[in-house]
């Protein structure tokens, strides 16, 4: 399997069409049609389904797609750096993270996005847990930000190892409730977390596993006790509906001031002490740079300055 014969399967996917494809790609029909059977028989699928209508992904092609199309965006990437050695190369950086407001507070410090002079390309993604180990895995991002809690170490690190990454502790964090300034419980100095089951409990929606272990907010007990939910895909969706309702939801409780709701506030839960673990995940070959270690003791040093004491 080369990189061209993918870009020719890439190509015929997109027009359902070989005849299409091959005018678009400059090649001869027969020529694509021999290199696409060649393909099919070496990875031993049938990776089209052939109509009178055209050409059409059979589920092992679509699935077989999902897994090169991140090789050859790898290559473009590789060959977009390496092209032209004798101009100096952009700085580039890709951090995907689950949403936490400080972790952009530290990538932005410690990059001084203001005061570089030099061409940059910074990629900054914020996923679900899954979704975030995924772009390590498949090199979409080159360090990956998360927590572990104590029921979920054992699960996440062996998931971890199992796709050759590593876990690069940060801190330990004691799990937080967060809500609004005028919230029933805001005067309270620590929550028993049994105080919070007449209260709306907002959530991100994990829509890439189905998993408990991937969720992004810290769970604590049965979740059947929680008789309102809401469920938000976005950091901007979640701060607006803890601002403007009396939900509540659980994590880092970490709000550094111009990057969290102006109108949140966080609490400790009296139960549990240091139970969270933040940290960064990376290929277990990878040497980090000087920008990954700065990022990184960043981030440390804004949890130090914000934990909710």
């Amino acid at each position: 399997m080369t990189f061209q014969q993918i870009k020719y399967i890439i190509e015929i996917a997109k027009c359902s069409s070989i005849s299409r494809a091959s005018k678009n790609l400059y090649v001869a029909q027969p020529y694509l049609s021999k290199s696409l059977k060649e393909l099919e028989e070496e990875i031993g699928i049938i990776i089209f389904k052939r109509t009178s209508k055209g050409v059409f992904l059979t589920s092992e092609g679509k699935e077989f797609l999902s897994y090169v199309k991140p090789l050859l965006e790898q290559q473009n990437k590789i060959l977009n750096i390496y092209s032209n050695k004798k101009e100096k190369r952009p700085f580039y950086m890709e951090i995907s993270t689950q949403r936490y407001p400080f972790v952009i507070k530290a990538l932005v410090e410690v990059l001084d996005i203001n005061n570089i002079s030099e061409d940059y390309n910074i990629h900054i993604k914020e996923k679900g847990m899954y979704d975030v180990i995924e772009d390590i895995y498949q090199k979409k991002s080159s360090m990956g930000i998360i927590f572990i809690s104590s029921s979920t170490e054992k699960f996440i690190k062996k998931y971890l190892f199992n796709k050759g990454l590593k876990f690069i502790e940060i801190s330990k964090i004691t799990p937080c409730i967060f809500f609004n300034k005028s919230h029933p419980m805001a005067l309270k100095e620590k929550i028993n977390i049994k105080e919070m089951d007449a209260y709306p409990f907002a959530s991100f929606e994990e829509t890439s596993s189905f998993s408990m272990e991937f969720a992004e907010e810290y769970f604590f007990y049965d979740l059947n006790l929680i008789k309102k939910r809401i469920f938000v895909s976005d950091r901007a969706t979640m701060m607006n509906i803890l601002t403007n309702t009396n939900a509540f939801s659980i994590g880092t409780g970490i709000l550094p001031k111009g990057y969290a709701g102006l109108n949140l506030i966080s609490k400790k839960i009296n139960e549990y002490q240091y139970d969270l673990c933040l940290g960064a995940v990376v290929d277990k070959e990878v040497t980090l740079s000087k920008e990954q270690k700065k990022f990184i003791y960043r981030i440390k040093s804004i949890i130090e300055d914000n934990k909710v004491i």
